[in-house]
């Protein structure tokens, strides 16, 4: 019985590896951005900063509160640039961060 004991206090299960669930890689970046989206009564714009960019999705900041799932319109505009706007759907919300993923066109 000591024997036994001595074994399970010794040995420790191996986890699996963990994987990375994203199917692109992002790049890390703070950039500002706005998102377009509608409000019961009428469009609302809100500032936001884009803190990492994919060719699938994005993670934006922003003080706005937005509704997890709905579809929204993601304006970047840098200096000198045009303007280049996506459709994203929102998938997740952890207090001012906000993920979404880009919609085909």
């Amino acid at each position: 019985m000591k024997n036994l004991q001595n074994r399970q206090r010794g040995s420790t299960p191996e986890l699996p590896p963990v994987f990375d669930r994203r199917l692109r890689e992002r790049i890390t970046l703070k950039i500002p951005v706005r998102i377009l989206s509608c409000g019961l009564l009428m469009e609302k714009s809100d500032e936001a900063i884009c803190t990492d960019l994919s060719e699938g999705g994005v993670a934006l900041e922003t003080a706005a509160e937005l509704n997890v799932g709905e579809i929204v319109v993601v304006e970047f505009k840098l200096k000198g640039e045009a303007t280049y706007r996506c459709h994203a759907r929102l998938t997740y919300r952890m207090a001012r961060r906000y993920g979404a993923y880009f919609l085909a066109t």
